[in-house]
């Protein structure tokens, strides 16, 4: 492993910043608390991604996101959109089961039922 750059700004404008660099593999990692939120950036030859934290919301900007849990629940209080600008699957190796209090809704040029 290379030599690793590591620097801490401290700032009471700007707020704090954390950086570190890995110049022989390409990669820099940083982290900054600016008063209003903490972002998150790790930036290398495959890409960037950025995870950025406000008091009321998260927002995650990556070429991949990946998410491995033993149990995973997901619920909102209000509306839910998943959506997909290519391909959409849900697969279980059991059941799968929806449910709507007043109506379920599909619309496709075809559906298939089996």
């Amino acid at each position: 492993m290379s030599a690793l750059f590591c620097r801490v700004e401290l700032n009471k404008t700007d707020g704090i910043v954390i950086t570190l660099d890995n110049k022989d593999g390409g990669i820099t990692h940083t982290l900054v608390f600016n008063g209003e939120d903490i972002t998150t950036t790790s930036k290398g030859d495959a890409g960037t991604s950025t995870i950025t934290q406000a008091p009321d919301k998260i927002v995650m900007d990556c070429k991949t996101f990946e998410l491995k849990a033993e149990t995973i629940s997901c619920s909102s209080t209000s509306t839910t959109d998943f959506k997909s600008s290519s391909d959409f699957s849900i697969t279980s190796d059991t059941n799968i089961n929806m449910s709507g209090s007043s109506q379920i809704n599909a619309t496709a040029g075809l559906i298939k039922l089996q």
